[in-house]
């Protein structure tokens, strides 16, 4: 594909029934077991599907999942958005391509429970400030009409930008490669007791719910077991002799290390109790068993939070379970290999039911590894892959990919990749991948012997892939198969490639880096909904031409592949997409709700070599479609912070012309209280040209700003006529005066702090003053414990100059916490005045740990010193970050 791809290496289930004869029944959520219908009901002409024909894919989830757009068992007042297949719109990314956008006060979305459960997990969207840095802001949560809590919800782990390995800054610019994307998160909540089935739990905008919009898309609810206590024989890391802290207040990386060194080196197990463990650094495992109470009860959170093993040779014989690992992972960094949740290598071990959150990778596994099982795990939010199975160093031999729930992964969800060795006699069967943002919800990179991928249920890929990509790409071994893909269903998989201007396959070959003539055997899956074709054979070289149609005059082959008693129930434009030389046999492959025609071949030289019980899919053409709805992004384009009376920034909208047809363009314009001015570097012609991969034609830009005519949301719309599809192409505009997310999105003032000299009256060994100003609010200072206050910290500024505020954080998942203080300016760094008075302050985690201290008018220092003489939490002064405002 057109993305580079960087190697990370070392330093409670719902049945659907579901009928072929149509594509209406969309999947409403996932990790579904799907019952599908008998032969005679798929279609009554010879050919027959067999026995094997996938009835129970996907993971065995322990949560029953509710989609709140879709679901019978969900109400709302608010916005449905969607379907929508376009990239960098909130309902593309979202499960089953649909969500529930809650805008303004009262605006709800409630779901019934079908089954008692005591906790909630919520996959939703809030909109980024305009610097990047995420807003955070509160949704009130009620049951059975009764307010409960307010959820934090936050961007800071979502919204990326530019291209490919992607930013925080925003941006908007040419759709191949900068279109915002990665809206999503999730946040989960346990509920003080039991709630029984037919209970109504409601999100619902309260006043102090103070984001622009709310994107609710799935609501997994489920009964967790009690706390799970110490297995007999196993040691309690919190008690003697190693006495770790279970708080989450100090940083335990050493500690928790030489707990699990000398538990291995006795032969015994290590049980994490409930608790919360900070960490800033990989934990080492070999040769050891960890038990924690359960996924909700023993966390693990911080910088860099891994679990690594040893490679060459890879460690052995480790058991993980029980436990979740909450990583602060907000962009993509391919040169830091330590923020992955299970890196390296493993072999003869099983890593099951752990929680994986907001990290780069999920489990990145290095060969050479024999035996390793990977079992029910949920790993969600993740910047790059979920799992990836990457035979760099050595063979990876028998593994077994299973049971595990992945979703909104920016990479692939699943990945077997034989980089210099091969994946062999590799097992993925019965997970549930949903929404990978880039790539394909399970992708082959090459591979050995034996592989079998069976009884997945995969959904809505994003962009840049599909359900199963098998090629032979990023300097992978030669494919020697055989590789078996069955019982597999795929949903709404595939997507537009705006690098190829062309859309991707639910099944797709890509022979990229040369011939593929391993035998690969793809039977008894199902294909349903699928946007684009339903199987592709892509090009090693690019198709050009006006109508993307034209084939290179050379190309990498694809043999040896045999598709067998497939169904493909609903396909946007083909059941196959022939781009490549070579051949396939096909036999048994029932197709229904075909887009365009059964077969694309336009001379590249790929024979359909047909057996018996093939139907639906006999035409064939040699066109992509003339006409197709303009993409247009970011989908929603939200102003914060407006001021009444004055014009904000403006946001750049861009729209491309996705069709193989000139489209001409009618009068943009914008509803009241928004404006529409032509983009100067990019501005919209009259006529987009054809969609081609060589011309920068088909696609321009508009620039929008917002004027409130009073305080509160206003949201109106962008249309944009033309003669490509049905309807003028919509974007929703969003204008809010509410400065949220401490700086309301607006770009923030500078923290003077960032360049100051950090000094302090004392300091913990690992807890430098100079923790408080590295722009971290997982690492922190603490003055030496147990010595008498009051304990200062000083900021040299090395200049007087003006001072409005100072901004004090503590890490955001410790608890509450009351620490007495007083602010004192100097400007010769000796003789030092009161400038406020000391006086205690909360910290409180549902405010995440943030305190802001407004500092006299006409404030003018070199220096600023926080005198502390109290923490109710600790017996020292603590702070993470000393940010200090002009």
């Amino acid at each position: 594909m057109s993305h580079p791809r960087t190697p990370h290496r070392r330093s409670g289930r719902s049945t659907l029934r579901l009928s072929a004869a149509t594509t209406a029944a969309l999947l409403a959520g996932s990790a579904l077991t799907l019952t599908l219908p008998a032969v005679g009901a798929v279609a009554a002409t010879p050919g027959a599907l067999s026995a094997g024909i996938p009835t129970a894919a996907g993971a065995p989830v322990p949560f029953t999942e509710y989609n709140a757009a879709t679901s019978p068992f969900a109400q709302t007042n608010g916005t449905r958005l969607g379907p929508n297949y376009q990239y960098g719109s909130l309902a593309a990314e979202a499960t089953g391509r649909q969500a529930v956008q809650l805008v303004g006060q009262g605006k709800y979305v409630s779901f019934r429970l079908t089954k008692a459960a005591n906790a909630v997990d919520f996959h939703y969207a809030v909109p980024d400030s305009l610097h990047g840095g995420g807003i955070t802001a509160p949704l009130s949560l009620y049951v059975n009409g009764k307010a409960t809590t307010a959820l934090s919800l936050t961007s800071q782990f979502s919204w990326l930008y530019g291209t490919y390995p992607f930013r925080n800054t925003p941006g908007t610019g040419q759709p191949n490669g900068q279109v915002p994307h990665d809206f999503y998160n999730d946040v989960r909540y346990q509920f003080p007791k039991t709630l029984p089935a037919g209970t109504v739990v409601k999100l619902q905008v309260d006043a102090g719910d103070n984001a622009p919009w709310y994107v609710i898309n799935t609501a997994d609810f489920e009964q967790v077991a009690p706390a799970r206590p110490k297995p007999a024989g196993y040691a309690d890391v919190t008690q003697a002799p190693y006495g770790v802290d279970n708080t989450g207040a100090t940083d335990v990386t050493a500690a928790l290390q030489a707990a699990i060194d000398a538990a291995s080196a006795a032969g015994q197990g290590l049980y994490l109790p409930p608790g919360t463990y900070t960490v800033s650094a990989p934990l080492n495992v070999d040769h050891v068993s960890i038990v924690g109470a359960g996924e909700w009860y023993t966390v693990l959170t911080g910088k860099n939070v891994e679990f690594n093993g040893k490679q060459n040779p890879s460690s052995s014989h480790v058991e993980i379970s029980g436990l979740s690992l909450y990583g602060n992972v907000d962009v993509r960094d391919d040169s830091n290999t330590e923020d992955t949740g299970f890196n390296g290598g493993f072999s003869d071990s099983t890593i099951s039911d752990v929680w994986i959150q907001n990290e780069k990778v999920g489990a990145w596994i290095i060969g050479p590894s024999t035996g390793l099982t990977l079992r029910n795990l949920r790993i969600q939010d993740t910047t790059a892959d979920g799992i990836n199975l990457n035979a760099a160093d050595g063979p990876i031999t028998g593994a077994l990919v299973t049971g595990n729930f992945l979703r909104n992964t920016q990479d692939d969800g699943l990945a077997l990749w034989s980089e210099n060795y091969g994946d062999t006699q590799d097992t993925i069967s019965h997970n549930t991948v949903d929404s990978p943002g880039l790539a394909n919800n399970i992708g082959v990179y090459g591979s050995g012997t034996g592989d079998i991928i069976s009884d997945n249920l995969l959904q809505d890929t994003v962009t840049r892939g599909g359900g199963i990509g098998i090629g032979q790409r990023f300097d992978s071994v030669p494919m020697s198969g055989p590789l078996t893909v069955t019982r597999n269903v795929l949903v709404r998989t595939g997507q537009w490639d705006a690098g190829w201007d062309y859309g991707v396959g639910a099944i797709w070959f890509d022979p990229e880096q040369g011939d593929m003539d391993a035998p690969v055997n793809i039977t008894d899956n199902a294909i349903v909904d699928s946007p684009y074709e339903a199987f592709m054979f892509q090009n090693s070289n690019a198709y050009t031409g006006a109508a993307v149609t034209t084939p290179p005059t050379a190309g990498h082959r694809v043999s040896n592949v045999s598709i067998k008693d497939n169904l493909v129930a609903g396909v946007g434009s083909y059941v196959f997409q022939d781009q490549a030389p070579g051949s396939v046999s096909v036999s048994g492959t029932i197709a229904t709700g075909v887009g365009i025609a059964g077969v694309f071949s336009c001379g590249a030289g790929f024979a359909i070599n047909r057996g018996p019980g093939d139907f639906g899919w006999s035409s064939s053409t040699c066109g992509m479609p003339p006409t197709s709805p303009l993409l247009t992004y970011p989908s929603t384009t939200t102003f914060e912070n407006a001021t009444v009376g004055q014009a904000t920034p403006v946001q750049k909208i861009a729209l491309m012309n996705t069709g193989t047809a000139a489209a001409t363009l009618g009068a943009i314009k914008a509803s009241a209280g928004f404006t529409v001015s032509a983009d100067p570097a990019h501005p919209c012609p009259t006529t987009l040209t054809p969609t081609s991969p060589t011309d920068s034609g088909n696609w321009c830009m508009v620039d929008v700003s917002y004027v409130a005519g009073a305080a509160g949301i206003r949201t109106g719309t962008l249309t944009i006529p033309s003669s490509e599809g049905r309807a003028p192409a919509t974007v929703q505009l969003i204008g809010d005066t509410d400065p949220i997310g401490g700086t309301g999105g607006v770009a923030p003032p500078s923290n003077l702090a960032l360049d100051a000299t950090m000094t302090a009256s004392s300091s913990l060994q690992y807890f430098p003053a100079t923790n408080a100003n590295d722009d971290n609010d997982g690492s922190y200072w603490e003055s030496e414990d147990g010595q008498p206050f009051p304990q200062t910290l000083t900021a040299d500024l090395g200049a007087s100059q003006p001072e409005s505020s100072v901004v004090l954080t503590l890490p955001s998942n410790w608890g509450s916490r009351v620490e007495t203080l007083s602010v004192l300016g100097s400007t010769d760094g000796t003789n030092f005045t009161t400038l406020v008075p000391s006086a205690d302050y909360t910290f409180d985690p549902a405010t995440q740990n943030t305190v802001t201290i407004p500092l006299p008018p006409g404030t003018e220092a070199q220096q600023l010193r926080l005198s502390v003489t109290g923490n109710t939490g600790w017996t020292a002064a603590q702070l993470s970050e000393f940010e200090i405002f002009g």
